[in-house]
């Protein structure tokens, strides 16, 4: 027997009304909360740099020089990236002869 594609008729009841709410009533309570005066501290809605979260640059680097090992043939990746990070994957790669697949990069 072979694999039915999955489609919109065979998805479970409870996935079709899934709701994705970043700004649901908890969010908007906190948000008339904070114009009254109060602190609220805000841990995730959507956008971790919007709430003031440094970029995740490093891992961003080692993992693009990982799945783009060729970067670090041309001459001027020493320009685009720092060498800890052109070390690092350079060390990721040496223990990946195969290449990369798409979870095997670890930080």
């Amino acid at each position: 027997m072979g694999i039915k594609a999955l489609d919109y008729e065979s998805l479970n009841e409870n996935v079709k009304k899934i709701e994705y709410a970043v700004r649901g009533e908890l969010y908007l309570r906190a948000s008339e909360l904070q114009k009254e005066g109060k602190k609220i501290i805000f841990t995730n809605v959507g956008n971790p740099h919007a709430l003031g979260q440094r970029p995740l640059t490093f891992p961003r680097q080692v993992v693009a020089l990982c799945q783009a090992p060729f970067l670090l043939d041309d001459p001027n990746v020493g320009l685009l990236f720092p060498a800890d990070a052109i070390a690092r994957a350079k060390h990721y790669l040496s223990m990946t002869p195969g290449g990369l697949g798409t979870s095997s990069c670890y930080l």
